[in-house]
């Protein structure tokens, strides 16, 4: 069960390449906001060019382009 706090890496699915493989694409360190009902909440920091922007992303856990987190 994941809770608000928690540190997670999520990964999920963006595309197909042309052998019908998945693109897969990886978020490191995020923040777990929210986790209820199939949908997860999470935050991550990214760099910019002077300044941290705080990014947050919504995913429904029971979509098939939801591959899955891993505990940090």
């Amino acid at each position: 069960m994941l809770n608000k706090g928690d540190m997670v890496s999520v990964t999920y699915r963006v595309g197909w390449d042309q052998s019908g493989q998945a693109i897969l694409e990886t978020l490191e360190d995020c923040t777990v906001e929210k986790y209820k009902d199939g949908i997860l909440v999470v935050s991550y920091a990214t760099k910019k060019d002077d300044y941290v922007e705080i990014v947050s992303r919504t995913f429904d856990v029971n979509s098939p382009e939801f591959v899955g987190t891993v505990n940090l």
